[in-house]
Parts: C-alpha cells; structure tokens; sequence
C-alpha cells in the first residue's frame, strides 16, 4: 500500500513539475514577428509625390539609405538648412534617361566612412518613396552613384519595419500607389480617348 501511495505521489509531483516548466517555457517563448511583406534584392519604388519610377538596390549590408545625387548645393531657405541637387536615373529599356532637380530641406549631416578608409560627409534628406504598394518616408544621404547601376539604394532602417528581403529575387512587389499608366493610343481609337489600365 505505501508503494502505490509512494508511486501516485511520484506521479503527481512529475506531473506538476511538467505542467510548471511548460508554463514558464511558455512565458519565455519569443513572439513571433509580424507578417512582412518580402521584397527581392532589387525593386521598383517611385518617388513621391511625382510619381517617377525607378529600380532600388536592397542592401540588407548598409545601414543608410542612399540617393543619387549630382551638382549639390547647400543653401539657406529661411533659417534652414537646404540642398538642391540633380538625380539622374534610368527609364525603361529603350527610353531616354531622366534627369530631376530636387531641392528638400537638410535633416541632417553624416559622416561615411568609404572603402578607403576617409570619412566622407553626406547631407541626408527626407523623401517619400513607394514601394510595395505602400508610401513611407525614409532618410536618404547624397551621394554621386551615376557609375552604379542603381540610383537608390535601401538600406537596413529603410527595411526594418518594412519588410524581409529574398536574395534569390527581383521585382516581387510593385510601386503603384495610385499611378495610373497611360496605355498608347491605337490607330483605331479614337483620338480624344485615351484607355487607361
């Protein structure tokens, strides 16, 4: 009789020493992320508000993001801090490349350190950009990137609460937000319609 009565007591203390670690081990899990949209190594996004469409390098490797910039001016507007500066960047295959001048207050200044070894100051600059559909405003420093191949390059704050990144693809999301693409005009329309899509 005291060994059944030894054995349920062992039992039930098992039992109760299973049922704590499982809550604590609960308590401890780490939450799970929120659903992220997973963009490729590339990507569309549009500058906003004007709408201008251009290819994005996803650099999961820098910290900043950087803009392509050309001919910077810093220059006071008010009691701020300004800068205005050309960006160049690619259309579409067989489209002539763009050209816009930007002028945006100063957010900031930045040292980066280059390959070389030198620090480098940048002005940073607020834009808005979409990509994925959605419009965030991110923090860009200038800097000349015409002899890469991509005039925006995101870095990991651009990312962070934005989404996850897929090194194997390209062009997953799309950069719409609301831009609607003017269809050419066919011979048979007639000339004061114009499709949309």
């Amino acid at each position: 009789m005291k060994r059944k009565i030894r054995g349920l007591f062992v039992f039930f203390w098992i039992v109760t020493l299973l049922i704590i670690s499982h809550a604590v081990l609960a308590d401890n899990k780490i939450s799970q992320p929120e659903s992220k949209l997973i963009v490729g190594w590339v990507e569309f996004i549009r500058l906003e508000p004007w709408g201008m469409k251009m290819r994005a390098r996803i650099d999961t490797g820098a910290n900043t993001s950087s803009m392509s910039a050309r001919d910077i001016h810093q220059f006071k507007k008010g009691n701020e801090d300004w800068v205005k500066f050309v960006l160049d960047f690619k259309t579409d295959k067989g489209k002539p490349n763009r050209s816009v001048e930007i002028e945006r207050p100063i957010t900031r200044i930045v040292k980066i350190k280059q390959h070389q070894g030198t620090l480098q100051e940048r002005p940073v600059v607020n834009m808005d950009i979409c990509i994925a559909n959605q419009v965030h405003n991110i923090e860009f420093n200038l800097i000349d990137r015409r002899g890469l191949n991509y005039p925006v390059l995101l870095g990991r704050r651009a990312l962070e609460n934005l989404a996850l990144v897929d090194p194997a693809r390209t062009f997953i999301e799309k950069a719409d937000c609301g831009h609607i693409k003017k269809k050419k005009k066919k011979a048979d329309t007639p000339p004061d319609s114009i499709s949309l899509e």
